[in-house]
């Protein structure tokens, strides 16, 4: 992807620094509506989305030098799942103050965001087509590989595996224990 966009450059709009220290702190509720969007400066944020059943899946991560939030804020609706702090972060909160303004003042952002949103929906789409056709342990193992390659200096929890994979929790805690013994012997 191209260079990161710098977000003191963006025009028409309010820019708010804030530090959060806390693994699973909430940044942004699922169902609440949508006036700004976030830069993460530092850390990991992990999106999660709830279902009806009250089950949570993470469905993106964002690390440091990452846009958040902007995919719902465009679409001028509610967030359509929750932000939740995985590791320490610095985000920058940005609030349009007048979004056709904001939409045509920085026209050369707005490109930026928007191979951002290809990039993230192409990635979407290859886990949706996993989802479907892989078994659970070859979705669990991708999961592992995909996390720590692409997030190496955090530590994965079972849960966080098993909603990345779309599996239960106990269920990537067993193939997790497989896995194990096979490399024993």
């Amino acid at each position: 992807m191209c260079k990161v966009p710098i977000y003191t450059q963006l025009t028409n709009c309010q820019i708010t620094q804030f530090s959060v220290k806390e693994k699973g702190t909430l940044i942004y509720l699922q169902g609440r509506k949508t006036k700004e969007f976030y830069y993460l400066k530092s850390g990991l944020i992990g999106l999660y989305h709830i279902l009806d059943n009250g089950k949570e899946t993470l469905v993106r991560i964002y690390q440091a030098q990452s846009y958040f939030g902007f995919r719902t804020f465009f679409a001028q609706n509610d967030y359509h799942c929750s932000a939740k702090v995985l590791k320490s972060a610095e985000i920058i909160k940005i609030t349009p103050l007048d979004f056709d303004k904001f939409w045509q003042q920085n026209a050369s952002f707005m490109l930026y965001l928007l191979k951002q949103l290809s990039t993230e929906l192409q990635d979407a789409e290859c886990r949706l087509s996993m989802a479907a056709y892989q078994k659970v342990q070859d979705r669990i193992l991708h999961s592992i590989d995909y996390l720590n390659s692409h997030y190496p200096n955090y530590h994965w929890t079972n849960r966080e595996i098993a909603e990345f994979s779309g599996c239960e929790t106990e269920t990537a805690i067993r193939i997790g224990r497989e896995l194990k013994k096979i490399k024993m012997k």
